[in-house]
């Protein structure tokens, strides 16, 4: 007798089973078979709405009506590119995605007609919303804040239609032809003007080593002519700080003179032999004296 039984069920599972995918008999079973990440909504004519999920489900023909499938997996909505002015009058074409999943399927088949629809509306009116409020150059920078401020706005509206909204980006947004021209002539200009301040940047900082060096140079040579004057003051006391000057001012002007004539450009040298003249006007006993107290 178990064995008649057991082969009973059998029987009546395979053929729920097959009918499952046969049209017109799955409303004659008492049985109803989901599948996998799907929920159907039940009407029961004498009671509440109901949910069935995956697996083999009690069902009762003519009493109960399946009146919509619906998906438990999370799912892309991509409405239109659509068309937004923004504060500063640039036209934009924006292209948005978002995905949503359903979370309370009954009210996703009974309070709104077609959620897909509704929230691919729902997503175009927030966008135009907020971008046309905002000029052209905050959208470029403030994309991602902008995407979750209008996901933010829509949550409230999707929860009434049982949809959980995960995610809302852009993919795209496009300016006219005469504004991408004139971002790519500002980027140009940007990346000269940068490497016109690296140059400038560049040539300052020459100048000031070679201030440098020429500060450093002169302070070497006058501590070296300090440092003969000493010596010399030092052999022979009775010196004078002008003879003491006329002596190094020749000497200066002879080694120039010699520098001058090893030059490259030179062709023809004259040392005058009277150089305390015009060296006096240059070299006065004041500054030798000061010379000599640093």
């Amino acid at each position: 007798m178990d064995l008649y039984w057991f082969a009973g069920l059998f029987f009546i599972i395979i053929a729920v089973v097959t009918l499952k995918y046969t049209v017109g008999f799955q409303g004659m079973l008492p049985f109803i078979v989901v599948d996998s990440q799907t929920a159907k909504v039940i009407d029961n004519r004498l009671g509440a709405d109901r949910v069935i999920f995956e697996g083999i489900n009690r069902y009762l023909p003519g009493v109960e009506v399946v009146i919509g499938e619906i998906s438990l997996k999370e799912q892309p909505i991509d409405p239109p590119e659509q068309e937004i002015v923004s504060r500063d009058n640039i036209n934009l074409m924006v292209d948005m995605i978002a995905t949503i999943k359903i979370v309370d399927p009954v009210k996703a088949v009974m309070d709104v007609t077609d959620y897909s629809a509704a929230v691919e509306s729902l997503i175009m009116s927030s966008t135009l919303n907020k971008l046309g409020q905002m000029n052209f150059s905050d959208i470029q920078q403030q994309q991602d804040a902008i995407s979750k401020e209008i996901r933010n706005s829509m949550i409230e509206d999707c929860a009434r239609w049982g949809i959980e909204m995960i995610l809302v980006k852009f993919e795209r947004i496009s300016p006219p032809d005469n504004i991408k021209e004139a971002m790519q002539k500002e980027v140009v200009a940007e990346k000269e003007k940068r490497a016109s301040i690296l140059k400038a940047q560049g040539n300052h900082e020459v100048h000031e080593l070679q201030a440098d060096g020429e500060r450093i140079l002169i302070e070497k040579r006058a501590e070296a002519t300090h440092k003969v004057i000493k010596d010399l003051k030092n052999l022979m006391p009775n010196l004078s700080d002008e003879t003491i000057m006329q002596f190094l001012t020749k000497t200066a002007y002879i080694d120039s003179m010699k520098e001058l004539s090893t030059s490259s450009n030179s062709k023809f040298v004259l040392y005058p032999t009277d150089v305390q003249e015009p060296m006096e006007k240059v070299m006065k006993a004041e500054y030798i004296s000061r010379a000599i107290a640093n």
